[in-house]
């Protein structure tokens, strides 16, 4: 059954067409991924849904297109600009989608209270209570804490956070508290804009279970080709101004795309060859014998609805990165590195060996100090305790996701004249390279968007040449066509590449070696990232990581009576939701006869069950999360 249904929408701005008769639906569970090149119209498409923005008629035609929607559908939009009560507490600010149920719950208590003393309008309060009641739990009232707490869990949101003002948290931190409160909502039809952004591997995985369990309709706008293969079953590409359906995830939609452009360059060159032979005829015979035909065969060229060329051009930066001279072999070692933030330990005892060639991605939760890896690595940031002990000639190129090494006043291309010894035509030729052509290359950096600034970046570090890059977050604001060109430079440089990064798809094509990075140190893993997940391969893991036979034991044991507790927790759990039901059952026939005393005392039994319930969830939840600290 459809939630929402399309026909014939029109967009245009400032007389120019934006989206031309668009007709699609979207039924009760599709997992839609919507893609298409930057400007094609995606977040134009999810404002008119949202009626945030008016469609347009057609000029040509007069028709006005229409949007149904099903009866009260509730739509989730988790956008770039999220909207957020800074003044709120973190837990406070997830609570509040359940503002509704708190006043149930409040009226419940009331209506409980004036059972005691309001004899003459019982059958009106127990009216409302059954009502109130059967609505709170319909909607899993007593279990709120609980998802909101599995929510921040899933996150990653540090626990020691959660009373934390939300204008004190960073962008990122309140990124994941609006993907969170919005996940908490569960519409009918979601719609996320990049929402892996500011997730660490664990919470981007676990995001993607969430959406696969959910049983609504959801719109995926991504740029991670790994997270749309996992979550999707539909693609909407928008594309010349229309919008395409392919069914599969994004991998079958790249298989279908090019099977489809195959037979669609072959139509359009038949129809070119055909259209180029009548052109002919038409030329040849105009004004001969032949006049009337020709005439004839003009007028049916002019009807002719002729076909678009299926092949989008598509304007590409030029990326290849160069190395000026071949370091040594072993390229740097760094042993027992920590470092504190303070007074608090960031992570110890971190040991890395780094050879010529090597192509290393560090992972590991938010906060564990990969990016300060890094910046010690790179000089930026001084360390706490350990050793860094480079080899000769090496020459780093550093990209940083927060661009700080870019000058905010300098325009573009005076980024490179005041760096590198360019003339202007020089560097024009570089920046339209990196698709800063014309007017683009005299704007300051400071006006430019992420991925411009992106660009600009790796432009840096082509001139650079460096034999041993260092790249943090090399693909954020990057679209899906810029990554695959990243991939495809750094598969054929020659150099050592570091690289942090959670594009998984990313780490597959480019590293064969990762390092994972906790508190307590470091571990190696060779391969890349799907032999990490898998383990498919014997994995070396770094010395100073490997734990003794005994303390193996211990953990083990330690696994074993967790599991087992976990599984007494839940049917603990079980026995008393079937404890409460017997209860709601007794509650019910006490109000059928009136018996005040009886509704009273039972009422109390299900207060103390609630509290019971709701604290062996907490219990088991904090079971299951140390199995997860003891299984990483």
């Amino acid at each position: 059954m459809a939630v929402l249904q399309i026909n014939n929408i029109h967009k245009s701005f400032s007389g120019e067409t934006l989206l031309k008769n668009l007709s699609f639906s979207i039924d009760e569970k599709d997992k839609i991924g919507l893609v298409g090149l930057n400007g094609a119209g995606k977040t134009t498409l999810v404002k008119i849904l949202l009626e945030e923005e008016h469609h347009d008629t057609d000029e040509e035609t007069k028709i006005q297109g229409t949007i149904s929607k099903k009866g009260g559908l509730k739509i989730g939009y988790l956008s770039q600009n999220f909207d957020l009560n800074k003044e709120n507490r973190v837990f406070d600010e997830l609570m509040s989608v359940f503002s509704h149920l708190k006043k149930d719950y409040e009226r419940i208590q009331e209506l409980n209270e004036r059972l005691a003393v309001d004899i003459n309008n019982f059958d009106e309060i127990m009216e409302e209570l059954a009502r109130l009641s059967t609505r709170y739990e319909q909607e899993e009232g007593y279990s709120v804490e609980y998802k909101v707490k599995q929510i921040l869990t899933g996150l990653n949101f540090p626990e020691n956070l959660w009373k934390n003002v939300i204008g004190d948290l960073s962008g990122g931190q309140q990124s994941r508290i609006a993907l969170g409160k919005i996940l908490l909502e569960e519409p009918e039809l979601l719609i996320l804009d990049e929402p892996t952004n500011h997730l660490d591997l664990n919470a981007i995985e676990w995001l993607e279970k969430f959406l696969k369990d959910y049983n609504k309709a959801f719109i995926l706008i991504s740029h991670d080709r790994y997270f749309l293969d996992n979550v999707i079953n539909k693609v909407f590409e928008l594309e010349r101004k229309t919008i395409n359906i392919y069914r599969g995830n994004f991998t079958d939609y790249t298989i279908q795309k090019e099977a489809y452009l195959t037979g669609a360059i072959k139509s359009y060159e038949k129809e070119q060859d055909k259209i180029k032979k009548t052109e002919e005829f038409i030329r040849r015979y105009k004004a001969g014998v032949k006049s009337k035909q020709a005439r004839g065969r003009e007028k049916i060229l002019d009807r002719m609805e002729k076909m678009d060329d299926p092949v989008v051009s598509i304007r590409k930066m030029k990326l290849k990165f160069q190395v000026e001279n071949v370091s040594t072999d072993r390229v740097v070692k760094i042993r027992n590195l920590s470092k504190s933030f303070d007074g608090q330990e960031i992570f110890r005892d971190v040991n890395m060996e780094v050879y010529r060639g090597d192509r290393i991605g560090l992972i590991g939760k938010n906060g564990v100090g990969k990016s300060t890896i890094l910046r010690i690595i790179n000089s930026l940031e001084n360390k706490d305790s350990g050793e860094i002990l480079w080899g000769e000639r090496i020459k780093i190129g550093y990209y940083d996701q927060k661009h700080e090494g870019l000058n905010e006043d300098a325009t573009v291309i005076e980024e490179l004249l005041n760096n590198y010894p360019l003339s202007e035509e020089q560097a024009r030729s570089i920046c339209g390279g990196f698709l800063f052509s014309e007017d683009d290359a005299f704007k300051k950096i400071k006006t430019l968007s992420g991925g411009e600034k992106a660009r600009v970046a790796l432009m840096r570090l082509i001139m650079d040449k460096p034999n041993f890059l260092i790249l943090d977050e090399p693909t954020n604001h990057l679209d899906i066509y810029s990554r695959e060109i990243l991939e495809s430079a750094l598969e054929e440089y020659d150099g050592t590449l570091i690289v942090v990064s959670h594009d998984r798809h990313f780490l597959e094509s480019v590293v064969n070696k990762i390092y994972e990075i906790t508190k307590d140190g470091s571990t190696l893993f060779k391969g890349d990232y799907e032999a990490y997940k898998s383990n498919s391969e014997v994995n070396e893991k770094d010395t100073q990581g490997n734990i003794d036979y005994e303390e193996q034991k211990k953990i083990k044991n330690r696994i074993g009576s967790l599991e087992r507790k976990g599984q007494k927790l839940e049917e603990g759990i079980e026995g008393l939701e079937l404890e409460k039901s017997i209860l709601e059952e007794r509650y019910h026939e006490a109000g059928k006869i009136n018996n005040l005393e009886t509704l009273m005392d039972i009422q109390k039994e299900l207060d103390l069950i609630d509290d019971k319930i709701t604290k062996t969830m907490e219990e088991w939840e904090a079971v299951q999360e140390e199995l997860s600290e003891i299984s990483e």
